[in-house]
């Protein structure tokens, strides 16, 4: 559901397809009422296409309707069926086109199991049914054995503009949009996802065998996407989540499994090579044998020159640290395990003569001094 800003008091909205779909439950559903007080909206009109879907679901936005601070207007574009029609009697002004339908039905619902099952799936229905018959005797004036004859027979229970409004389910009939019906549905249908497509035709057929398939087929696409052993779409929550988090301890075991072995493979290559190349034990083979397990046992082949058949001392992959110090103008250059090395004046005329001349002035008139006591000429 997306909101559209008709002015900077008034928005609309669409509730198309079936409720309890994605985008259309209950959490949505309050989240989009609060976000339109949020925004400073005053109205918002919803207007509605809707097959049915969740009791519970539906129960939710009915509820989230009653209490909303906003002045709501349903509009029934095409078809309010259902749990659709049961949601309206949470608003007072309700309109529908002269070319659009209600339908009002038992609700039921397909249980498996035990007799607890069957017995505890019956006592649910019977009270979702008393809740349906405390909202439709207030808002159609019917008594409650009139609405049970009348439309609590196992018959779905098509009512036309007229009827809706004679039972009190709208307010009031206007014009057809200029979409038919049948042309809504076409649009519809091409923004529906397959998961959406399905629970849309399955809310037509039967509310409750809506959400149990629904929830059978939301199972199945789990398991399918997971890889998921020993459960079906018919086993309980509980057991698809053991099955899942059994599935990661697995892998997680495997994968440490397969960690250790590649280690143990690689240890028993390095002994090999080391042995081979009559590295004696202590601290250098020590350092031979990190250096495989870090960086691989073609590394290490390279350093013993398992090719070339010449060892490589370890000392010629270590870079000694350099630094360079001045002392009275004289570059000291210091290095790891090797004395300093001094270029004063001497050591220029001794060793390159050429770059004592071409010093910046500052260093050369330092060196100079260092060595005659006296500032250069």
């Amino acid at each position: 559901m997306i909101i559209k800003e008709l002015n900077k008091k008034q928005a609309e909205v669409k509730l198309y397809g079936n409720i309890g779909s994605w985008f259309a439950d209950g959490n949505s559903f309050t989240a989009l009422l609060e976000d339109c007080e949020a925004r400073g909206y005053k109205d918002l009109t919803i207007r509605m296409h809707c097959y049915g879907g969740s009791v519970f679901e539906g129960n939710v936005m009915y509820n989230a309707m009653q209490r909303s601070k906003l002045n709501i207007t349903i509009i029934i574009d095409g078809v309010a069926a259902s749990m659709g029609l049961y949601v309206l009697p949470a608003i007072a002004e309700v309109h529908i086109v002269e070319n659009g339908f209600g339908m009002a039905h038992r609700p039921a619902a397909v249980e498996g199991g035990d007799a607890d099952a069957h017995l505890a799936c019956a006592k649910l229905l019977q009270d979702m049914e008393n809740n349906f018959l405390k909202t439709l005797t207030e808002r159609t004036n019917l008594t409650a054995e009139d609405i049970k004859a009348k439309w609590f027979d196992g018959k779905d229970h098509w009512l036309n503009a007229d009827e809706m409004i004679k039972y009190g389910f709208a307010k009031k009939k206007i014009p057809a949009t200029a979409k038919s019906i049948q042309v809504l549905d076409s649009e519809i249908t091409q923004e529906l996802t397959a998961e959406s497509m399905y629970n849309r035709f399955a809310a037509c057929l039967d509310i409750n065998s809506d959400n149990n398939k629904n929830e059978i087929q939301m199972k199945q696409l789990l398991i399918n996407a997971l890889g998921l052993v020993g459960v079906t779409a018919e086993s309980t929550d509980a057991e698809i989540v053991a099955a899942a988090k059994k599935q990661k301890e697995d892998q997680a075991t495997a994968l440490t499994n397969l960690q250790a072995e590649a280690t143990a493979k690689a240890t028993a290559t390095i002994k090999t090579m080391l042995d081979t190349a009559k590295v004696p034990e202590g601290a250098l083979r020590t350092s031979y044998e990190a250096v495989g397990l870090a960086q691989g046992v073609d590394t290490l082949a390279t350093i013993l020159g398992a090719k070339s058949g010449v060892v490589t001392p370890m000392a010629s992959y270590i870079v000694p640290e350099v630094k360079t110090t001045l002392d009275g103008g004289a570059v000291v250059t210091h290095g790891a395990g090797a004395s300093a090395v001094k270029q004063d004046w001497n050591w220029y005329q001794a060793n390159d003569p050429e770059a004592l001349a071409k010093l910046p002035a500052e260093q050369f008139n330092a060196l100079y001094k260092a060595e005659y006591g006296v500032d250069p000429a």
